[in-house]
């Protein structure tokens, strides 16, 4: 079966945790492999740079050829309940479960391993992002209208890169820096492939990422929620390692 056909670049879309938030959770994912992943990593992209790969499942949403990928990139849980699969909103739960049984079958071409691959880095960066785990009633905070320093935005633009980049760190810059106090312990602890865990983390941050207050947000909602958004990161880099570690055992 074939899922996708070539790689396209387009930059004219909005991008899920930004290129830099993808690129950190890329980097640290990387960092954390097996030498085994690292190597089936390898033999299906040419090279293990995760950070490279990670942006490219929204780069080609403009291109009509993608249409169907749209709700790969996120998954609705509403207020009060549990998660109740794909009606409610969203395929990317159901696709990383999806690609990580294909993928490690052998039955797929060459270009479908790359492109499978691509979008499992990045939806699992996507599902840390907490408004990517939506509510279903204001399309995960893009409804939701605030300023960013003045300037008109949505509370969605915030977090998938308004906070990240108003920090002015290169992707690598600030992944070095999320985990520079980590024992070797504590990484092994964060690696973990149980997808519900980490999606259920990302809705419990609701109350926090939708306390905005009159809706002017600068530096007071930094203050608040840079070490919130900085472990989701963290969080995502490590569960991606986790996932891809389980993938290519």
């Amino acid at each position: 079966m074939r899922y996708l056909i070539t790689l396209l670049i387009s930059t004219s879309m909005l991008f899920a945790w930004g290129k830099t938030g993808h690129r950190i959770v890329g980097m640290i994912a990387e960092e954390n492999l097996t030498p085994e992943a690292k190597e089936q990593i390898a033999g299906i992209l040419g090279h293990t740079d995760l950070a490279r790969i990670s942006n490219w499942p929204d780069e080609i949403k403009s291109d009509p050829k993608w249409d169907h990928t749209h709700d790969w990139h996120y998954c609705t849980i509403f207020d009060g309940k549990e998660y109740e699969g794909p009606e409610a909103g969203g395929r990317a739960i159901q696709k990383v479960v999806e690609f990580s049984d294909l993928l490690p079958k052998g039955v797929l071409s060459d270009r479908d391993q790359k492109n499978i691959l691509c979008f499992i880095v990045h939806i699992v960066g996507d599902l840390h992002q907490p408004l990517h785990v939506g509510n279903g009633t204001d399309r995960g905070g893009n409804a939701v209208d605030v300023t960013w320093f003045r300037d008109s935005t949505n509370l969605h633009s915030v977090w998938d890169s308004k906070m990240i980049d108003h920090m002015q760190y290169s992707y690598t810059e600030y992944a070095q820096q999320i985990q520079l106090a980590l024992t070797d312990e504590e990484k092994a602890g964060l690696l973990n492939p149980d997808i519900m865990a980490y999606v259920s983390a990302s809705r419990a941050a609701h109350g926090q990422v939708y306390d905005i207050g009159d809706g002017n947000l600068s530096w007071k909602y930094i203050y608040k929620n840079r070490e919130l958004m900085e472990d989701r990161l963290l969080r995502g880099g490590f569960h991606l390692a986790a996932v891809l570690n389980n993938i290519f055992q």
